[in-house]
């Protein structure tokens, strides 16, 4: 008798789950996305700063070691100044022994590891943009939020993605 006026009172309750925004479903994917990117950004960087202090350190042991300093900038990549302000930061290295030659293959084994961490970095940047332009084009976050996802400035966010078209899923 009690289900039948349960029955009788005329309601119906819906026990299923609503069916989620596609919109808000991409921006929560956006979100996980720019939180991963800003982890390898920061990730790419810290790795960055030991390396190029290694490569400073060869490069000023080599000319310690005697190497020229135009042999030094054309196998670097650097200009002859920028080789010689190395040279003159570390005045505390000693003399080490070690071949020309095997000091300048250690020395274009670190420009390379240096080359790929800059070439990584610069397509995380280039995600990163992508990222930012489909989630204005969304229009479920806003310049703050996106900031903060980012980790740049809103008015940084706000000039990188003005104009740009994102692809349709991110």
């Amino acid at each position: 008798m009690a289900l039948a006026a349960h029955l009788d009172s005329g309601f119906y309750r819906y026990r299923g789950i609503p069916k989620p925004d596609n919109a808000a479903l991409q921006a929560e994917k956006i979100r996980k996305l720019l939180k991963a990117n800003r982890q390898r950004l920061a990730f790419n960087a810290s790795s960055m700063r030991p390396l190029s202090a290694r490569l400073n350190q060869q490069v000023a042991q080599a000319l310690r070691d005697g190497l020229k300093v135009t042999r030094l900038a054309e196998a670097t990549g650097l200009s002859r100044w920028t080789v010689r302000t190395i040279g003159l930061s570390f005045s505390d290295l000693l003399p080490s022994g070690l071949p020309a030659e095997q000091r300048l293959a250690m020395i274009m084994e670190l420009k390379s590891e240096l080359a790929e961490l800059e070439a990584s970095k610069a397509d995380l940047e280039q995600k990163r943009l992508e990222l930012l332009a489909a989630a204005r084009r969304l229009g479920v976050m806003d310049d703050f939020e996106l900031a903060a996802l980012s980790g740049l400035q809103s008015e940084t966010v706000r000039r990188m993605t003005w104009g740009r078209q994102a692809e349709p899923t991110p």
